[in-house]
């Protein structure tokens, strides 16, 4: 990876008070591996019983559980004391909000005691409102953005040193994706094998941002021209039961198939003939970025971040969001010209190895941590 190994590697705190899993909290897990594997010492620190906590344990790294109940929890501020006297990170990766300012005032008294701060890095995947320059210039070493398009979501407040607000972009394990021999759930083939047709894989937890409902009525259009088209969600999420209405009410039960959540969105993708990624707003995506290095034809919303990922007419097709004429009209072109659409995901293919490398995205964090 061109990194040098030492014998003796500091320790690094990846904090996270969310209950739940989703792209950012893998992300962190693999920045852990990827981090174990040069020497350090990475360690998660998290809620007991919460997803990543057990994603972790299965991994097999190293967790240390706090409390993080609120950002001023009293047990989880002298928890961090305790481990940062203990352990002396250089970094800490903070993920959530009540980790984070949990993290701040822990730094800050570990500071009274001569212990030197170590740098303390806010990952933001999303920014609502108006930002606050204080916390931005003076709380954290940097804030860590997945995005171009979200860091200048903070810089619209001119206060903010922008300096201080830094694009890390995600480093995808492209080795893993290619040896990954993962299979799907035996109702997943099953369907697929009684339902032959050109599959459209969706991943995507099952929020209304995500933009199923946009493909949903986008295949009653292309349904008319290609009566056996299948629509594969892969994803969970509290919209479950509003999809399987929908599905049944536009009448689509043969055409789509929810498939939870997959171990192997791979396994998926390589059978697939088009990869859609319809958000309504996305800090950046990832399944896109899966599916381009796969090779397998992608189109996407043009908003947010996601165009960081795609080049347009050259590795995929961009499409305005929630408009479901123009999102029939791009499926329809694609399933018309398999060739032309195959080129450009081989083109997509290379644009994403270079962009999104885990070497790319630890070399960025070794810089920030040294």
């Amino acid at each position: 990876m061109g990194v040098h190994r030492s014998q003796s590697k500091p320790c690094i705190f990846f904090t996270e008070s969310s209950m739940n899993i989703g792209g950012q909290e893998l992300q962190a897990l693999q920045q852990m591996r990827t981090l174990g594997e040069l020497g350090y010492q990475a360690i998660l620190l998290c809620r007991s019983g919460s997803a990543i906590a057990t994603e972790a344990q299965l991994q097999g790294l190293k967790i240390k559980i706090v409390g993080f109940k609120n950002a001023f929890d009293l047990k989880s501020i002298f928890q961090m004391i305790k481990l940062i006297k203990q352990l002396r990170p250089i970094a800490l990766m903070c993920h959530g909000s009540r980790d984070a300012l949990v993290s701040v005032i822990a730094i800050r008294c570990t500071a009274l005691f001569g212990i030197r701060r170590p740098k303390l890095f806010r990952i933001k995947t999303f920014q609502q409102g108006r930002p606050l320059s204080f916390a931005y210039n003076y709380l954290f070493t940097k804030t860590l953005t997945p995005s171009e398009h979200l860091r200048q979501k903070f810089l619209v407040n001119t206060w903010i040193n922008p300096f201080k607000v830094e694009v890390l972009y995600p480093g995808i394990n492209f080795a893993r994706l290619d040896s990954d021999s993962g299979a799907l759930p035996s109702p997943v083939i099953y369907w697929l094998d009684v339902h032959p047709g050109p599959i459209i894989a969706h991943g995507a937890v099952l929020r209304g941002e995500k933009g199923h409902q946009t493909i949903l009525q986008a295949l009653l259009i292309v349904r008319k021209e290609f009566p056996n088209v299948r629509y594969v969600i892969a994803g969970d999420g509290h919209d479950r039961s509003l999809l399987e209405q929908q599905i049944r009410d536009l009448g689509l039960v043969e055409n789509v198939f929810l498939a939870g959540h997959l171990s192997s969105i791979s396994a998926l993708l390589k059978r697939s003939d088009l990869a859609v990624l319809p958000s309504l707003r996305e800090p950046l995506g990832m399944f896109q970025i899966e599916a381009q290095y796969l090779e397998v034809p992608v189109i996407a919303s043009d908003v947010d971040g996601i165009p960081e990922t795609i080049l347009h007419q050259k590795t995929g097709l961009l499409v305005s969001p929630g408009v479901v004429d123009e999102w029939a009209s791009a499926i329809l072109w694609a399933l018309y010209n398999p060739v032309l659409i195959k080129e450009l995901a081989v083109a997509g293919k290379h644009y994403v190895a270079e962009k999104f490398s885990i070497e790319k995205n630890t070399q960025a964090l070794l810089k920030l941590f040294h």
